[in-house]
């Protein structure tokens, strides 16, 4: 079996991707994806569409861990506003919040081969913040079978950690740009130069020949990076026309776009995350049935972590 998890800030397309990546094409009815995205409704609201963890299990056996979004601005004001009673352990509701949303990442670390961290724009400071916490509070998990392949250190032990992929959800033609793509390559990789999380080696737009003509030998530091472009509506807005006043056969030629479509995006980033490594998660082989409760087992674990309560007092 494969675990994949996401993680993101809300509204950057996480239940949207991990539809797509699991059972859903481009061309169905969103309100038929298997994570409900969020609807106008909510937009509108300033609201989340998910709440905790959803998961959803492939005929491939692949287990795919959608998200509530992590330092919510909606769940903030949830908890202000509705004089929600906050465990004793926390004084403060943004104090909560957080804590909150590392408890998720910390619980994706231990029990996910992937975690798919979604942005919609590059890129968050804070974000990479995040992360290092929460790898840094990700319970101890030993690992009789470690693949170290992509981590940023071989000395890891007999530590687990998983894969991390960033994907750039609604990347602008720019971004594809072959100097902005070695740009953003080249920030990743500074700002994850000192984690464990394995970052490098597994997933790569080169090898599905994304840009043409460019080799891994162009990317000083390549990390596991892939861009998707904003989902259009096939048949309308699906190519800029050359617009109005050009000659009428010109007219009807596609405008420059800059990358493939949409939907094959999404088809070879789904050929990449089915092709990544399965290591193994525990010091014992699990089966489906045993990684539910092995995930189950990680979570009270994580509620009761002596270091996630030390650093909430920290933050008080």
């Amino acid at each position: 079996m494969l675990v994949v998890g996401v993680i993101g800030l809300q509204g950057t397309g996480k239940s949207t991707i991990m539809s797509l990546l699991s059972a859903n094409t481009p061309e169905e009815d969103q309100r038929s994806y298997v994570f409900r995205a969020q609807t106008q409704e909510i937009k509108e609201r300033g609201g989340n569409q998910s709440t905790g963890i959803d998961f959803f299990i492939t005929q491939e056996r692949v287990i795919f861990l959608d998200t509530q979004p992590i330092l919510s601005p909606f769940i903030l004001d949830h908890v202000i506003n509705n004089d929600r009673k906050l465990p004793p352990e926390y004084n403060l509701p943004h104090t909560y919040v957080e804590m909150q949303s590392l408890q998720i990442a910390a619980f994706l670390f231990t029990v996910c081969h992937v975690v798919i961290v979604v942005q919609d724009w590059f890129t968050d400071i804070n974000l990479y913040r995040f992360l290092q916490t929460a790898e840094m509070l990700k319970p101890s998990t030993p690992s009789g079978s470690h693949d170290s392949t992509g981590s940023s250190s071989s000395d890891d032990g007999a530590e687990y950690y998983p894969h991390i992929v960033f994907l750039q959800n609604k990347s602008r033609r720019e971004d594809f740009c072959p100097r902005n793509f070695k740009d953003m390559h080249m920030v990743v990789d500074k700002l994850m130069a000192h984690s464990h999380l394995k970052y490098k080696g597994t997933l790569s737009m080169l090898d599905c020949n994304i840009v043409p003509g460019l080799t891994h030998e162009y990317l000083d530091a390549e990390v596991n990076m892939f861009l998707l472009p904003v989902q259009e509506n096939d048949g309308e807005d699906n190519v800029n026309k050359a617009g109005a006043g050009t000659y009428p056969l010109f007219s009807l030629l596609p405008g420059y776009r800059g990358h493939p479509t949409f939907s094959t995006m999404v088809s070879k980033l789904r050929s990449q995350m089915l092709a990544m490594p399965r290591c193994q998660l525990s010091h014992t082989i699990l089966t489906e049935k045993n990684w539910f409760h092995y995930a189950a087992r990680i979570w009270d674990g994580v509620k009761k972590s002596s270091a996630l309560s030390e650093y909430s007092r920290l933050l008080c």
